[in-house]
């Protein structure tokens, strides 16, 4: 009942959101389809001889493993909240999903996730998350990790870490099986058949599969696999499949800030420069990144639209699920909604172990 009441004051959020703010979340699809959609259909055919089992053929599950499920996003509280940390300590016994983008942390810190599931069909970025053969081509000319806050010794020591993500990666990757998109580029691909993963596939649902010159229906009419809704990130479609896919009712959110902790740099967003190209040099960043307080601890994090309009998406997404429950055990960012039960990860965790989980 205490989550429910600290839910109740999420009136007092200082999240203010400018009109240019809201016009540009309704053009974020259409920029999004832009940037990928010549990759998507590139991809799927240069995939389409390799696909062996599609994610409708993963074993089923029993026990333990169905009742709750913990989705491990690569939000930077993740290494802010010591969340795997948590989750190894509380001895957990349900399944766990890593997203790719928190793989390599679960690695490091000596967590194998049952499942491990990547999208991005961006060419040279992705596959960093497996160890990059390429990395210090891939880094030429791009921040893009230097701008990430998950793994922080990772900007310091990037060559003599990628090595350890691609050792660890070569020894671990049997203990999980990895459920790939379609669209993946090949530099993930090619990295991923040289270990040892499980492999299933699935395509994203990108827009009207009814549509005959649909994206959505050329992937499908390429390789009969299914179409899942993404929402727009490798999160919200790990949600989907748990609920779906696998039938879990009881799911856990950890990483999921749609969003950063006050202390970050605008410059140091994952669209920074996407979001600085489209708007032009005269942008007001003060319009373009709300902040919101965080219910539980009182700090300000702060979104951008593009986290924005994927948070609403994993919303609308959950409102068509019924029956499942959502704890929303990030500790911290923007993810604080009435049809989420908001509660520390700790407390879920030591919940969970004594077998008294409720909505509050």
């Amino acid at each position: 009942m205490e989550v429910k009441q600290r839910l109740m004051i999420q009136n007092k959020m200082v999240e203010q959101k400018t009109s240019e703010f809201e016009n540009l979340i309704t053009k974020i699809p259409d920029i999004g389809y832009k940037w990928h959609k010549n990759d998507l259909i590139k991809n799927a055919k240069s995939n389409s001889n390799l696909i062996d089992k599609s994610i409708k053929e993963i074993p089923k599950f029993n026990g333990i493993k169905k009742d709750t499920c913990i989705i491990i996003s690569a939000g930077p509280s993740v290494r802010k909240q010591h969340s795997i940390k948590k989750i190894l300590d509380s001895s957990y016994t349900g399944t766990i999903i890593a997203v790719d983008g928190s793989y390599a942390a679960c690695l490091k810190a000596g967590l194998y996730p049952d499942y491990v599931i990547t999208m991005d069909p961006h060419p040279s970025r992705v596959v960093r998350w497996f160890g990059d053969p390429d990395f210090e081509k891939h880094i030429l000319n791009d921040d893009y990790y230097n701008r990430q806050d998950l793994d922080l010794d990772f900007r310091d020591n990037s060559i003599s870490h990628n090595k350890e993500i691609i050792d660890l990666v070569n020894k671990h990757s049997h203990r999980s099986k990895l459920l790939i998109s379609s669209t993946s580029s090949s530099t993930v691909v090619d990295r991923v058949f040289n270990t040892n993963f499980d492999l299933y596939w699935w395509n994203p649902l990108v827009d009207n599969p009814d549509d005959n010159s649909s994206i959505t229906r050329k992937l499908w009419n390429l390789n009969k696999l299914p179409c899942i809704n993404t929402g727009g990130t490798v999160g919200t479609v790990s949600w989907l499949i748990a609920a779906t896919h696998f039938k879990i009712d009881t799911i856990v959110l950890v990483g999921m800030d749609f969003g950063y902790h006050n202390d970050i740099k605008f410059n140091e967003t994952q669209t920074y420069y996407e979001l600085f190209d489209y708007v032009g040099p005269d942008i007001d960043f003060k319009k373009y990144f709300p902040f919101t307080e965080f219910p539980l601890n009182g700090n300000l994090y702060y979104t951008d639209p593009t986290y924005y309009w994927y948070k609403k998406n994993l919303l609308e997404i959950i409102e068509k699920v019924p029956n499942v429950r959502t704890y929303n055990c990030t500790d911290g960012g923007t993810l604080v909604e009435d049809k989420i039960i908001l509660v520390s990860l700790n407390d879920f965790l030591s919940k969970y172990k004594k077998g008294i989980l409720t909505d509050g």
